[in-house]
């Protein structure tokens, strides 16, 4: 529990900086916070005019309306996913002034990356949700879509305090973080389902976590399931990658000055 414990402990210090984050991104840009909105809709956009019109990728029984919203439900959380991870990732080598700082802990840099990464994600969701409803998709079970997005930032925050660790050491983590995002997009069900996915592929997918977090989505907004079993094992998984990124880099901080 010393994970939750130091995010807790911090919590006040972790907010403020976050909101300077986030103020900063958008100092001397003509639309400012708007870009918290046009980020998601640009990339529905791009990804929408491809598979739609491009690639002329349908599901049976379902629009052309219904095959956006399976996308947006895939698009938002990977783009709030790659932004922390993109980020956080050099976030210890970029901040190393802090290394010795005991008010701001340096786990404290990557959590903060991770939550600004995700508050586009929050702004996502939201037109996501609407345009769900819009469709008449009215289910008890987007209540749920809170629970799998907290659990999709503790989860984010666990790996991106392993891959923050690693960069200390492996200063190449940090040219190849864009092509481990760039295969994360091709191999993540962001304009496809898992049923589209041929039989001897699917493994594939069970090994992905943000192929879990995207059913999970698209379950609870689109399809009226309680997924229930797929929650739990996801819950159990982002609470073991969250102890393990911070038992990681706990035990290596003190070596962290040698090496930037």
């Amino acid at each position: 529990m010393s994970a939750f414990s130091l995010l807790y402990q911090h919590r006040m210090l972790l907010i403020a900086t976050t909101q300077q984050a986030l103020r900063g991104r958008f100092i001397g840009n003509v639309l400012g916070a708007v870009w918290l909105v046009l980020y998601p809709l640009l990339f529905l956009g791009m990804y929408s005019l491809v598979y739609v019109y491009v690639l002329g990728v349908k599901i049976p029984g379902l629009a052309t309306s219904g095959y956006v919203l399976v996308i947006f439900c895939g698009l938002v959380p990977f783009l709030a996913f790659s932004e922390a991870f993109g980020v956080g990732t050099p976030s210890i080598v970029a901040n190393r002034g802090l290394l010795r700082n005991t008010l701001f802990p340096i786990e404290l840099v990557v959590a903060r990356d991770v939550i600004v990464g995700h508050v586009t994600m929050g702004l996502g969701m939201v037109l996501v949700w609407f345009a769900v409803l819009y469709n008449g998709h009215l289910y008890w079970t987007h209540l749920l879509v809170p629970v799998v997005y907290i659990f999709q930032i503790i989860m984010t925050i666990g790996i991106v305090w392993m891959t923050a660790t690693l960069t200390i050491f492996f200063r190449d983590l940090q040219q190849a973080t864009p092509i481990l995002i760039l295969f994360l997009m091709l191999v993540s069900p962001i304009g496809y389902t898992d049923a589209m996915v041929p039989v001897r592929m699917r493994a594939l997918l069970d090994f992905n976590p943000l192929a879990w977090l995207m059913h999970l989505y698209r379950a609870c907004l689109l399809e009226n399931i309680v997924p229930f079993h797929d929650l739990a094992i996801f819950a159990a998984f982002s609470l073991i990658v969250f102890m393990l990124g911070y038992r990681l880099i706990s035990r290596l901080k003190p070596l962290f000055s040698d090496y930037v």
